[in-house]
């Protein structure tokens, strides 16, 4: 049985959003150093309120920046890979649901959804794919 690869990236996605997965655009460091640097500045100028509050403007001000920079793994497989990155995704995740056994894709699609273990493992490929071939990183 041939599963085309939108199909599996359709399914792939909409197992996605069932999880609410979301991933970084842009590292996460940023807003880290940022809160540090504002608890460090604020530490230094005001002791241990001026810490408190030099690290909530450093939150606030890293929340700000980060606007935007977060979008669903759904949004990504369906909108921003290359169609190389497509298929390459498609290929690990046939390989990584071999063991159906299905006669059309309907049925095929079916099976996956109504499997807990089948969309675990697609889950597992999706995000393998989307950290270490696009090097983004995944947020709860």
């Amino acid at each position: 049985m041939v599963i085309h690869t939108q199909e599996l990236l359709d399914v792939a996605a909409e197992l996605a959003d069932q999880e609410n997965m979301r991933a970084t655009v842009k590292g996460s460091m940023k807003g880290a150093l940022m809160c540090g640097a504002g608890a460090f500045v604020g530490g230094l100028v005001g002791g241990p309120v001026g810490m408190a509050v030099g690290g909530t403007v450093g939150a606030c001000t890293a929340a700000y920046k980060s606007r935007g920079q977060f979008k669903s793994v759904s949004y990504i497989i369906l909108n921003e890979m290359t169609d190389r990155q497509r298929e390459q995704l498609a290929d690990h995740l046939r390989r990584a649901i071999a063991d159906i056994d299905a006669g059309d894709v309907m049925l095929a699609v079916g099976l996956i959804m109504g499997n807990p273990n089948m969309q675990k493992a697609i889950l597992q490929t999706v995000v393998r794919f989307v950290t270490n071939q696009m090097s983004l990183t995944i947020v709860d």
